[in-house]
C-alpha cells in the first residue's frame, strides 16, 4: 500500500490505553513526514518528467544519428563517383596528351626527314656545282693554255 500526504494528514489513531503518546508531538512528526513525502513526491515526479524529456531527446537524436550516418554515406559515395569520375577524366586527358605528343613527335620526325632528303639533295647539287665549276674551270684553263700557246708559237 502506497501512503500519500492526505493519508498521514487523515490518519486518526484511536485513544492510548495505557498512556500512550503526546498527541500534539505525533502530530507534529506526521506533519515533518508529510512535508517531507510530499517534497520527496515532488522531486519524484520532476525527476519522471526529466526523464521523459530525456526519453524523447533520445529517440529525437536516434532519429537524427540514422539521417547523419544516411547523410555520411551518400557523402562517402558522392565522393568515391567523384573520385572515380576524376580518374577517367585524368585518364582521358592522358590519352589525349599522350596522342597529342604521337602526333607532334610524328611531325617533327617527318620534318627531320624532309629536312635529311634536302640537305642530301642540296649536298648532291653542291657536289654536282662543284664538279661543273672545276669543268669549266679546266675547260677555261686548256683555253686560255692553247690561247697562250698559240701566242708564243711563230705564225
Amino acid at each position: 500500500m502506497r501512503v500519500t500526504p492526505l493519508d498521514i494528514i487523515q490518519k486518526q489513531f484511536g485513544p492510548a490505553r495505557r498512556g500512550g503518546y503526546d498527541s500534539d508531538e505525533v502530530r507534529a512528526f506526521l506533519d515533518e513526514v508529510r512535508d517531507a513525502l510530499e517534497e520527496s513526491l515532488k522531486d519524484n515526479q520532476r525527476l519522471r518528467e526529466q526523464l521523459q524529456r530525456r526519453e524523447s531527446e533520445i529517440v529525437e537524436l536516434r532519429s537524427g544519428e540514422g539521417d547523419i550516418k544516411d547523410t555520411l554515406l551518400l557523402a562517402r559515395r558522392l565522393s568515391e563517383d567523384m573520385e572515380r569520375s576524376a580518374r577517367r577524366e585524368v585518364d582521358v586527358i592522358l590519352g589525349e596528351a599522350r596522342l597529342e605528343a604521337e602526333k607532334v613527335l610524328q611531325t617533327a620526325a617527318e620534318e627531320r626527314r624532309a629536312l635529311q632528303a634536302e640537305l642530301v639533295r642540296l649536298r648532291s647539287t653542291r657536289i654536282k656545282m662543284v664538279a661543273d665549276l672545276r669543268g669549266l674551270i679546266d675547260g677555261y684553263g686548256r683555253m686560255v693554255d692553247a690561247i697562250d700557246a698559240e701566242g708564243l708559237s711563230p705564225s
